[in-house]
């Protein structure tokens, strides 16, 4: 079995195609949290977007036509239902620098508790960027101090009763990945994994400049494994 380097090395180098010179920064899309989605349902201005009278639905584009239809199924019986008034408008997408508007086509269906969002496929091809069969999905953001380097990364761990943490740092041209290393702090052996938002503080070697942030997920095999990670400044914004 690949040792904890090992896999660090395999899943940094999953991003070493990254354009990590490229101007503009190409757009790394990561997976909307659940609490990020609640706020963005609260807001009635962005909520009275989906009464604007919509396109035809002969303007789909057929990259997410077949997601779109699947939406509007009914949730109990899965019986197929019409779209839902289709909106172009720029939509809220999570990026690996936080949340941007972006051109997407939205739908906000009377079955659904939060509204479907894809973004426009012409734009993602000419302005988007992950590794092929890599999958986003949710991570605790983490915080970028203002010196580039200075780096407080967040996760799901051990309660503080039971262990503190200590981390691994990887870093190459295009990538950066933090590995938590748990500390027993009671010598009995209880874990209880999953359990609290823990925080490691590490410096990088180099600043993190236009690197992404990526963590090993389910691990090697999985579609998660080098699935980016938010990161933001002190004051909330995308570092």
């Amino acid at each position: 079995m690949p040792s904890d380097p090992e896999y660090a090395r395999q899943a940094l180098a999953t991003w070493d195609g990254f354009p990590v010179h490229r101007e503009p920064r190409p757009i790394v899309l990561t997976a909307m949290g659940v609490r990020a989605l609640d706020r963005l349902m609260a807001d009635s201005q962005w909520r009275s977007l989906f009464h604007a009278p919509g396109v035809p639905e002969s303007d789909l584009p057929p990259e997410i036509a077949p997601a779109a239809v699947d939406y509007c199924r009914d949730v109990q019986s899965g019986a197929q239902r019409p779209l839902a008034n289709i909106i172009r408008a720029n939509g809220p997408f999570a990026t690996d620098r936080g949340t941007r508007e972006l051109p997407a086509w939205m739908m906000h269906p009377d079955n659904r508790r939060w509204p479907f969002i894809a973004l426009d496929p012409d734009f993602e091809r000419r302005m988007a960027w992950r590794p092929p069969g890599v999958q986003a999905v949710h991570h605790e953001e983490s915080v970028l101090a203002n010196d580039g380097r200075t780096l407080t990364f967040r996760f799901i761990g051990t309660p503080t009763q039971y262990a503190d943490y200590d981390a691994e740092v990887y870093e190459t041209d295009t990538a950066v990945l933090v590995k938590p290393v748990e500390v027993d702090l009671d010598g009995d052996g209880i874990r209880l994994d999953y359990a609290e938002e823990r925080e490691v503080v590490v410096r990088l070697a180099a600043p993190l400049g236009n690197r992404v942030l990526i963590h090993t997920g389910h691990g090697p095999g999985t579609p998660t494994f080098g699935s980016p990670i938010t990161v933001l400044t002190p004051t909330g914004r995308g570092a």
